[in-house]
């Protein structure tokens, strides 16, 4: 099947072990003793260790289960925590009503992912000019990506997070004691990165998981709007200042030349033959092939367990077109309603009882609805290892619709002209007619056309707090098939004093003698 970081990468990665065996035998000993000493050395230890930091992309599993897309649409009005009962999962539904302990698992396993990446990265980044066995334009992009994903990681740690240390060098254990960053320096360092890697990126859309030029042209005008609408403030990169005209222009390049496009089919997308299409500007690739992972070594797996966790829980699997689930993000009447009369999104994105054949076993907070987009598809199913740890499913990080709605609320910022061009191409392509596009219409689009993808809490909160207690707390929700709880299970009351950001994992500030400050609220 498909995965080029999970699959191919990771046998070329074996393969290129075996090849190696003979010198690291003469140089410098047995295969278990290689070290930095004999690593680093050639074109094909930079691959591997480059391979090691798009692996963490897909890491969802750290400390518990925190698949990045589930908890963010746990965390926003589109759905609900969900799980068997209560008591199944006590750290999402802390995420899901604004409830967070310090000592959250699911939070610290967010918090070590991030650093655990952008340690790799800062690692290549720190060794990969000393290489001098290797083609040097190639070396240069593996450069250039693995600043793409420090950026990429820094940009989602300093959301969650907000006040994190910002480290650009691996640091020997003298040096741990990081203090926090201001927030400031962090989205200007991931504004940096991304220009830098711009650079030496290939032109050519990717097909295999790898990062374009167009990815990293995609993500850095959407720092841009989060940083300017949260801090109202514009990004540095040395000495130039990277404003909204800025990101406008960059948006407009990719729109223009890319080679990206809207496919006809918007349901397309989630099945197995959407994957990696002309839309997917950047995709996180999972794997359905390993064989090694279970239970007792979940951490191993290369699968996707958030679709496992999203899916409905069916009692008769074989009557059905999904495997049984374990219900969790369980979706808002909040969000059913937010589409118009006749918009085939809807039933793209939301999956409702009216689709089984057969009963389900109702969990907490259920409503009848769930993820269509990440759900137990069988055709993602696999028959290798253990199948609830295999799935497959990539995860669309940036697709070219997200891409036109940031360019439409660019252009309707910043004096542009083609604001309502953008919007319309992303109503034309579900035969929705053309709205104003003014901001409310373009934040309500970007709700529906984004739906179950990560995105809606980001876009919320980075109107400000204000906003987000509105748009997030959630009241008097009730629809058709609500069961198994009470009234207040289905109440969500955003806490500004928060400003929506989690707290510091306590453990780190206990290993750091609480040099890291705890956020406000907590």
């Amino acid at each position: 099947m498909k995965k080029f970081i999970n699959k191919h990468w990771l046998l070329m990665l074996l393969l290129v072990a075996c090849m190696s065996c003979d010198g690291i035998l003469d140089d410098k000993g047995p295969l278990d003793s290689r070290n930095e000493e004999v690593f680093y050395k050639t074109e094909d230890d930079a691959l591997e260790a480059l391979i090691s930091v798009y692996d963490v992309l897909q890491l969802n599993t750290v400390i518990g289960y925190h698949p990045y897309q589930m908890l963010l649409d746990i965390a926003s009005d589109d759905a609900y925590a969900g799980g068997a009962s209560s008591s199944d999962a006590p750290n999402i539904i802390e995420i899901d009503k604004f409830d967070i302990s310090t000592t959250n698992g699911e939070v610290y396993g967010l918090y070590k992912k991030y650093y655990t990446g952008i340690y790799r990265a800062n690692k290549l980044l720190a060794e990969i000019d000393g290489i001098e066995e290797g083609d040097a334009a190639t070396l240069a992009r593996m450069k250039a990506e693995a600043k793409f994903l420090r950026a990429y990681f820094y940009f989602d740690l300093v959301r969650f997070f907000e006040n994190v240390p910002l480290i650009l060098q691996p640091l020997s254990p003298n040096e741990y004691n990081q203090p926090q960053a201001d927030p400031s320096d962090i989205y200007n360092q991931i504004a940096t990165d991304l220009m830098e890697a711009i650079t030496d990126l290939p032109q050519e859309r990717q097909a295999d998981g790898r990062i374009s030029v167009w990815a990293a042209k995609s993500l850095l005008p959407r720092v841009y709007l989060f940083y300017h609408g949260f801090y109202g403030g514009d990004l540095k990169v040395g000495d130039k200042t990277y404003n909204g005209t800025s990101a406008m222009n960059m948006i407009d390049d990719v729109i223009e030349k890319s080679g990206h496009e809207l496919v006809s089919d918007y349901a397309s997308l989630f099945t197995l033959a959407g994957e990696m299409s002309i839309e997917s500007v950047f995709e996180i690739q999972y794997s359905n092939l390993v064989v090694s992972c279970d239970y007792s070594y979940i951490q191993g797996c290369e699968g996707n367990i958030g679709i496992q966790m999203q899916g409905p829980r069916v009692q008769d699997p074989a009557g059905e077109k999904y495997a049984a689930g374990w219900s969790f993000c369980t979706v808002t009447q909040d969000l059913y309603d937010a589409y118009e009369t006749g918009d085939p999104r809807r039933d793209a994105s939301i999956l409702t009882m009216s689709e089984f054949n057969g009963d389900l076993t109702i969990g907490f907070q259920h409503t009848g609805m769930f993820n269509q987009k990440y759900t137990t598809k069988k055709e993602f199913q696999s028959d290798k290892g253990e199948p609830a740890l295999n799935w497959g499913n990539n995860y669309h990080a940036i697709r070219f619709s997200d891409v036109l709605l940031m360019g439409a609320e660019l252009h309707a910022t910043n004096g542009g002209g083609r604001a309502q061009e953008y919007l319309d191409r992303v109503r034309d392509r579900v035969s929705m007619p053309s709205v104003t596009a003014n901001l409310p219409n373009i934040y309500h689009e970007r709700r529906v056309e984004l739906a179950l993808e990560g995105h809606r809490y980001w876009d919320v909160l980075r109107r400000g707090p204000a906003v987000a207690a509105s748009e997030l707390t959630l009241t008097n929700q009730s629809g058709p098939d609500f069961e198994d709880g009470e009234p207040e299970d289905y109440e969500v009351q955003f806490k500004p004093q928060t400003k929506g950001f989690l707290p510091i994992p306590q453990v780190e500030r206990d290993l750091l003698g609480e040099t890291l400050s705890q956020n406000e609220g907590y």
